[in-house]
């Protein structure tokens, strides 16, 4: 079984970040993605909207770094939350459980100072975060 999730997108807000009691550290950022299609001679884009989580390194990266409109390349898994509401009803949303995420920008703003291509942020929950990069934001016709 494979649970895989790879998305390209633009950030809705800034990422809220919450540090635990134990120590931990987590991010929460939506994410836009667009998919564009022809209806009726007209070329129409519909936006879908995804609730991201970033633990540790890749949370302290996010908050550093990420600023809504930044375009991010993301791979995850999808997760499902149940709870229970204060009506007593049974709820469920879901997220992407961030395993990997690299800042895109323009090819100049992703070279490091020795020309190098900047690091992606591969970390799972309770690994060291990469090098991180400043974000070069491009006109998508995002409305933000």
């Amino acid at each position: 079984m494979i649970n895989k999730v790879i998305l390209l997108g633009r950030l809705g807000k800034d990422p809220v970040v919450r540090r635990l009691d134990n120590g931990r550290v987590v991010a929460n950022v939506t994410l836009a993605t667009n998919d564009y299609y022809t209806k009726d001679g007209q070329r129409l884009e519909s936006t879908e909207w995804h609730n991201l989580e970033m633990w540790d390194k890749q949370a302290e990266t996010a908050e550093k770094y990420l600023k809504k409109g930044s375009l991010l390349y993301v791979e995850g898994k999808i997760r499902t939350d149940r709870y229970t509401d204060a009506e007593g009803q049974e709820r469920q949303t879901r997220k992407i459980r961030v395993n990997n995420f690299q800042m895109m920008g323009s090819m100049l703003a992703s070279r490091n100072d020795d020309g190098q291509r900047g690091e992606s942020h591969g970390e799972t929950p309770s690994s060291d975060a990469g090098h991180a990069m400043d974000m070069d934001h491009e006109d998508d016709g995002l409305p933000f």
